[in-house]
């Protein structure tokens, strides 16, 4: 219930029924995002932060969060936008296009989820060039704007919702 469909891939919000495979996810730029189980430990305690699975059928391939106000008001001044975070394709799975599908999918499922957001934003680390070329190409640009995340300094991107 609530999933968006793509030719390839399904966005839907996390179950438990996943809870083995976010424990077997793979990922190797561990430096530019968390892992699935960290940022899943995270939506627990805060509650305006929501899990996404990226499902090719029924396996997981990818994973990213959305994250409220609570969130996105470091990266904008719009009490309406939707952070975009943790979003990463497990390494097993890279080179497949899932991300690429995945981002073509995530308005749909944001207006579907969250009718009032108007902006989803995002930080992208600067040395992370293939996921800014990513991000861009799916109608995100930069902003200008710099914050200083986790991993290092981050360009902060945006697009706005039709």
């Amino acid at each position: 219930m609530g999933e968006i469909n793509g030719h390839e891939v399904r966005l839907a919000f996390y179950s438990h029924s996943y809870e083995r495979a976010i424990e077997d996810y793979v990922i190797r730029e561990i430096q530019f995002t968390a892992h699935p189980r960290e940022a899943l430990e995270q939506c627990m305690r805060e509650g305006e932060r929501h899990a996404v699975l990226i499902l090719h059928g029924s396996l997981l391939v990818g994973f990213f969060v959305l994250h409220t106000w609570a969130g996105a008001k470091k990266y904008s001044e719009n009490r309406r936008a939707l952070l975009l975070r943790a979003f990463s394709v497990d390494s097993r799975f890279q080179g497949k296009g899932y991300g690429k599908q995945a981002l073509a999918l995530l308005d749909d499922f944001i207006k579907l989820h969250f009718p009032d957001v108007n902006e989803i934003v995002l930080g992208v680390n600067h040395a992370n060039v293939r996921a800014q070329q990513l991000y861009l190409h799916h109608g995100f640009s930069d902003t200008g704007r710099r914050v200083i995340g986790t991993h290092g300094e981050q360009f902060v991107y945006h697009k706005k919702m039709g």
